[in-house]
């Protein structure tokens, strides 16, 4: 089976390509607008919405959708991100006609201020530009693999971490930056107060989970939502502070933030467990994944 991962050489994108090498996955194609270092795998950099680009990539057997443009990043330019995070995925759906695709989706669909718990049942209703075309991608792609049109699923993803420093886009940089700054012994203003909760899986987690969807042969047609741990923000700089140094942290709420990114109720995930997709066991595992990868 030939293999192509869109944004491979993203955050997650990184961490899927060493997966894929791990399981001695061999025929890979990779394509992403440039590429930082040379990969293990053919890489094809340029735009996806080239023509000539997008014909290489609809001509495998397995597509990992990855590409995305940012929350925060589509919500100042929604054109671009209809472009990105709309037309490029419907794109997709239609190019890979009855093969395999995995659609990277958001808990961005879901909105803010939702209602607890969350679970497979919860409607999502997106308030922002990111979450309104990943609900819309989603929708898409449940239409097509109702009728046959497409194999493959749309994962729900939750907050990743721990990405990179300045990385670009992300209105949730600050959950990444936590962990960068217990590490590195730096005072840290956190922008949320110690009870605000958020999802959040390490990048190795997810890629797990992401990786066996796109090797399986299951359809799902509706979004899944993948598990995630429902952490507390001042759990999570008292357990960096056993590996790092919080002593210089301090809390300053941003409500605008609080309301994004820190008021998640617990989630119950029945159709991803069913399908043996498992979120890191917990919060120790959590930071030292993160800190791993």
């Amino acid at each position: 089976m030939r293999i192509a991962v869109t944004g491979a050489d993203g955050f997650v994108g990184r961490v899927v390509v060493r997966e894929l090498a791990a399981r001695g996955i061999a025929d890979v194609l990779l394509t992403d607008r440039a590429f930082a270092t040379p990969p293990p795998f053919e890489a094809l950099p340029g735009e996806l919405a080239d023509p000539a680009v997008f014909a290489r990539v609809i001509g495998v057997d397995a597509v990992l959708h990855l590409a995305a443009l940012p929350g925060a990043a589509a919500e100042a330019d929604p054109a671009a991100s209809r472009a990105v995070n709309l037309d490029l995925p419907l794109w997709l759906i239609e190019g890979m006609a009855g093969r395999r695709l995995i659609l990277a989706s958001s808990i961005a669909v879901f909105g803010g201020r939702l209602a607890a718990p969350v679970d497979d049942a919860t409607v999502p209703t997106p308030t922002s530009v990111y979450g309104t075309h990943k609900r819309m991608t989603e929708l898409a792609f449940a239409d097509a693999a109702r009728r046959g049109a497409v194999k493959g699923m749309a994962l729900r993803l939750p907050g990743i971490v721990a990405r990179p420093r300045g990385a670009g886009g992300f209105g949730s940089a600050f959950l990444s930056d936590l962990f960068h700054a217990a590490r590195e012994d730096e005072a840290y203003v956190v922008p949320v107060a110690p009870e605000a909760t958020s999802w959040l899986l390490s990048a190795r987690a997810v890629v797990r989970m992401l990786v066996d969807a796109l090797l399986s042969g299951t359809t799902e047609g509706d979004a899944i939502t993948l598990p995630a741990r429902h952490v507390r923000i001042g759990a999570l700089v008292e357990a960096l502070g056993r590996i790092g140094d919080t002593g210089g942290f301090t809390y300053a709420e941003d409500t605008g933030l609080r309301a994004v990114f820190g008021s998640y109720p617990p989630l119950a995930t029945p159709r991803a467990d069913a399908l043996g997709f498992r979120a890191d066991v917990d919060l120790d595992a959590l930071i030292e994944a993160a800190f791993d990868d």
